[in-house]
C-alpha cells in the first residue's frame, strides 16, 4: 500500500517525461501512451482503495529532502479526492484526443498535463505543509504551460496573471508557514494540532493562518485572489479548463480545510473571518457569471461562486464545532460535486470551441439546436449546477443550507447575531438563483434561440459529425454521476462524505437526513425563484437588446487593473525614497571628496584637510623617526578611498540605499511579529 501511494504520485512525471521523448519519435503514439499512463493510474487507485478498505489508513515518510522530509498519508478523504482528481484526468486527457488535434506543441501539452497529476495526486496525500508546499508550486508551475499552450498575446497575458498570482501567493503561504513553524516547531498536521491544543491560538498564530488562507485561497478562487480565475480559463484549451475548475481549485480548498481543522477547529473569530471572504467570493462570483457574455468565462465565474458555497460549509464547520458535520458534509461533497459538474460543462464548452472556434454567446447562439445528445448532457450539467433537486448538486447545497440555519437553532441567535446570519443565508439563496439565472441564459443560448445569421444556423443544424464516438462515451459517462449521487443521498453520499470525516477532526453525521422533505426543498424552491425573476428581468430585459447579449460589466471594477495600479503607485514611491536617499549618499560623499578627501595628487604644499588632521596628531603625539606618520597615513587612505568612490559613487549610493531600505523593512516586520 506504501508502495502504491508514491506509484501513484511520481508516476505521472516519471513516464510523462518517457512520453515526451517517445512522442518527439513516434507521434502516433502520442495519446495512446498519454491515455495508457493515466489508466494505469486509475487502476492503481482502485487498488488503493481496495487495500485502504481492508487494512485503514497508511503513512508514508521520506527523510532528508532539503533537510526536511516528505510525509504522505493515505485516509478517506485523501483518497476520494485522488480518485476524483484520477477520474478527471482521465475523461479530460481522452477528450484532449479530439480536442488538441489541430493544436501544435503536443508533445509539451501532454507532458505538462501528466506532471500536473503528479503535483495534484502529491497535494492530496501530503500530511505535513512542507510537502504540501512542495506539490502545491509543482502544481502551480507545471498548469501554467496548460494555460498559454496556444501563445496568443490574450493567452500570455492571462497566463501572466496566473503566473503572479501563483508566486505571490506561493510567496505569502511560505510566509505563513514560516511563522506557524517558528512557534509550534513542526509542520506536521498532527503536531500543529497537539500544539495548539495545549497552547492555544495566539494572535501570532491566527496571523500565520491569515497568510496561508490568503496564500491557499487565491488558488481555490477566493476573493479577492480570484483574478487570475476568469482570465485563464477562457484562454487554456477546455481540457485544462475542466481541471483548473474541477481539482486545481480544490487544491487551494485543501489546504484551507487543513490549516481550519488542525489549528482553528471550532474558532469562532476564524469561522467569521472564512465566513465573510466565502459570503463574498459566493455571491461576486455569481454576479461575474451573470453579466459575462463568453461561455467559458461564464463557468470560470461560475467555478468561483461554487468555491463561495464550499467555504461557507467549511466556516459553518468551524463556528458549529462538534456539531459541524452537517456542514463539513455538505462542504466536501459540494467539492466532489463542482468537480463532477464541471468536468461535464466544460467538455460540453470544449465541443462548441472545437467546432467554431469561439466562444462569444453571440456567436455560438444556437449552436446545441437540433443536437438532442448534447442539449441532454449539458442540461445534466447546468441542472446539477442549478442545485435542482434529484441532481447532486442539490444534496449538498441544502447540507451547507441546513447547516446554517443549525446554526442560528442550535445557539438561539437573537438581535444583531440573528440578522447578520439571515443576511448570510439568504444571501446563499441569492447566489443560488443567480446561478440558476445564468445556466439559463446559457442552455437558451446554445439550445434555444437561433442565430441572428440565418445561414450560420443552418450550417449549425446541419452538423452531424460535432463529437466523435470516443468523446461522446466520455460525456454521456461523465454526466451520469451527477444523477446517480443526487437520486439516493443517503445510500451513497452521506456515508462517502461521512467516512473521510476524520481529515476534518468532526465526528460523522449519525442521523438520516430528509432530503426531499418540505423544508429541505423550501430552499431550493426560492433560489429557483429568485433565479427566475433575475433571468426574466434582468438577463432579458437588460442584458439583451435587439437579440444581442450585451458586455455591460464596468471595467474599472477589474481588480487586476486596481492592483497594478496599487503596485504602481507603490514603486513609484519607494523610487522616490531611493532617489532621495541616493542624492544624499552622493552629496554626502561629494562634500566629503570636497573637503577630508580633496586632492588628486599627492602633494603636501596643497594641505588637504585630512593632512591637516594627521599633522594636528603628530604635533600631539611626535614621533623621531617619522614626524608625518599620521599625516602620511591619513592622507594616503583618502586618496585610496577618493580613487574607490570616483566611478563608483552613483553605483554604490544606489546599492546601499536598496540595502538599508531593505533592512529597514526586515527589522520592522520582525517588530510587527514580536508585539503580535
Amino acid at each position: 500500500m506504501i508502495f502504491l501511494i508514491l506509484f501513484l504520485i511520481f508516476f505521472p512525471m516519471v513516464f510523462g517525461t518517457i512520453s515526451f521523448f517517445v512522442s518527439k519519435k513516434f507521434p502516433k503514439l502520442r495519446e495512446i501512451f498519454s491515455i495508457g499512463i493515466n489508466l494505469i493510474e486509475m487502476i492503481s487507485m482502485i487498488i488503493l482503495i481496495i487495500l485502504f478498505v481492508i487494512s485503514g489508513n497508511k503513512e508514508l515518510l521520506i527523510p532528508s529532502l532539503c533537510g526536511m522530509s516528505l510525509s504522505f498519508k493515505a485516509d478517506a478523504f485523501r483518497i476520494i479526492y485522488a480518485t476524483v482528481s484520477i477520474f478527471l484526468w482521465l475523461a479530460t486527457i481522452t477528450f484532449s484526443k479530439d480536442y488538441m488535434r489541430h493544436y501544435i506543441n503536443k508533445d509539451r501539452y501532454y507532458f505538462f498535463y501528466l506532471l500536473t497529476l503528479s503535483g495534484v495526486v502529491g497535494v492530496f496525500f501530503s500530511n505535513d505543509l512542507f510537502t504540501t508546499f512542495i506539490f502545491f508550486e509543482l502544481m502551480s508551475f507545471a498548469s501554467y504551460p496548460l494555460v498559454v499552450h496556444d501563445e496568443k498575446e490574450e493567452t500570455m497575458k492571462a497566463g501572466g496573471t496566473y503566473l503572479a498570482v501563483a508566486v505571490v501567493s506561493g510567496m505569502i503561504l511560505l510566509m505563513g508557514m514560516f511563522m506557524l513553524y517558528f512557534k509550534t516547531g513542526t509542520y506536521s498536521f498532527e503536531g500543529i494540532k497537539d500544539y495548539i491544543t495545549l497552547n492555544g491560538v495566539t494572535p501570532f498564530i491566527f496571523t500565520s493562518g491569515i497568510l496561508m488562507l490568503l496564500g491557499f485561497g487565491a488558488k481555490a478562487g477566493m476573493y479577492p485572489l480570484h483574478i487570475w480565475l476568469p482570465k485563464a480559463h477562457p484562454v487554456a484549451p477546455a481540457p485544462a479548463s475542466a481541471l483548473l475548475s474541477g481539482i486545481l481549485t480544490k487544491t487551494g480548498v485543501y489546504g484551507i480545510i487543513v490549516i481550519t481543522s488542525n489549528i482553528f477547529f471550532a474558532n469562532a473569530s476564524w469561522g467569521q473571518t472564512l465566513l465573510v471572504f466565502a459570503v463574498i467570493t459566493m455571491f461576486f462570483g455569481a454576479i461575474l457569471a451573470l453579466f459575462s457574455i463568453d461561455l467559458k468565462r461564464t463557468l470560470a465565474c461560475s467555478s468561483m461562486s461554487q468555491i463561495g458555497f464550499i467555504l461557507v460549509g467549511i466556516a459553518m464547520m468551524t463556528l458549529l464545532g462538534e456539531e459541524g458535520a452537517l456542514a463539513g458534509q455538505g462542504a466536501l461533497l459540494h467539492m466532489i460535486n463542482h468537480s463532477s459538474i464541471k468536468l461535464v460543462l466544460f467538455m460540453s464548452a470544449g465541443l462548441v470551441a472545437m467546432n467554431l472556434h469561439t466562444l462569444n454567446l453571440n456567436d455560438i447562439k444556437g449552436f446545441g439546436r437540433k443536437k438532442p445528445l448534447f442539449m441532454i448532457v449539458f442540461l445534466i450539467g447546468a441542472l446539477g449546477i442549478m442545485g435542482i433537486p434529484g441532481l447532486n448538486g442539490y444534496v449538498s447545497k441544502t447540507m451547507i443550507h441546513e447547516s446554517i440555519v443549525e446554526y442560528i437553532h442550535i445557539n438561539g441567535l437573537t438581535g444583531g447575531q440573528l440578522v447578520y446570519f439571515k443576511i448570510v443565508e439568504w444571501i446563499f439563496l441569492i447566489s443560488g438563483g443567480l446561478t440558476i439565472a445564468y445556466m439559463t441564459k446559457l442552455f437558451v443560448n446554445l439550445f434555444i434561440e437561433k442565430n441572428s445569421d440565418d445561414e450560420k444556423q443552418l450550417q449549425f443544424d446541419n452538423m452531424k459529425n460535432y463529437c466523435s464516438p470516443l468523446t461522446t462515451v466520455v460525456l454521456i459517462i461523465s454526466s451520469l454521476i451527477i444523477p446517480v449521487l443526487g437520486v439516493v443521498p443517503n445510500i451513497i453520499n452521506v456515508p462517502l462524505s461521512g467516512a473521510a470525516m476524520e481529515f476534518f477532526n468532526v465526528e460523522p453525521l449519525e442521523h438520516t437526513i430528509h432530503f426531499f422533505s418540505w423544508e429541505s426543498i423550501k430552499g431550493a424552491l426560492i433560489s429557483l425563484l429568485i433565479g427566475a425573476f433575475v433571468y426574466g428581468v434582468i438577463v432579458r430585459l437588460l442584458l439583451i437588446k435587439n437579440k444581442e447579449y450585451l458586455n455591460l460589466w464596468p471595467s474599472f471594477l477589474d481588480l487586476e487593473k486596481g492592483y497594478i495600479f496599487i503596485i504602481r503607485i507603490v514603486m513609484t514611491i519607494c523610487l522616490y525614497l531611493l532617489k532621495s536617499f541616493s542624492i544624499i549618499i552622493d552629496g554626502s560623499i561629494y562634500l566629503l571628496r570636497k573637503t577630508i578627501l580633496k586632492s588628486h595628487t599627492y602633494h603636501y604644499n596643497k594641505y588637504p584637510l585630512s593632512y591637516k588632521i594627521g599633522m594636528l596628531i603628530d604635533k600631539l603625539k611626535p614621533n623621531k623617526k617619522n614626524p608625518h606618520k599620521y599625516a602620511e597615513k591619513y592622507y594616503g587612505i583618502a586618496l585610496t578611498v577618493n580613487d574607490y568612490f570616483h566611478d563608483e559613487t552613483s553605483t554604490f549610493s544606489f546599492a546601499l540605499g536598496m540595502v538599508c531600505f531593505g533592512f529597514v523593512l526586515v527589522l520592522a516586520l520582525t517588530f510587527v511579529v514580536i508585539l503580535i
